[in-house]
């Protein structure tokens, strides 16, 4: 899935966890009901008869929130000498 469609499907999904759909449900437009389908196939959200609309799943809720983490940042090594010796300057400034 591409990051545009990733980024419609994130969003869709935050509205069935507002509102209980993805839009309205007098709203036919194709691509709404597209994504309508892809959540319900990912089993990211399905139809809760007893509240009457859509709820989110447990896999639902993990791809609204990994789509807010920041990537992972890329960290250099250190040379053992240089660990060595920030020790030794830490230590220097506890004493």
């Amino acid at each position: 899935m591409t990051d545009s469609h990733e980024s419609k499907l994130v969003e869709a999904l935050r509205k069935v966890d507002v509102h209980g759909d993805i839009a309205p449900a007098h709203v036919q437009d194709p691509m709404t009901m597209v994504l309508r389908q892809t959540a319900i196939q990912a089993d990211l959200m399905r139809w809760d008869d007893s509240r009457g609309h859509y709820v989110l799943t447990g896999t639902g809720r993990i791809r609204i929130t990994a789509r807010n983490r920041a990537p992972g940042s890329v960290l250099r090594f250190r040379k053992r000498e240089e660990i060595e010796e920030a020790a030794k300057q830490q230590q220097r400034l506890a004493d």
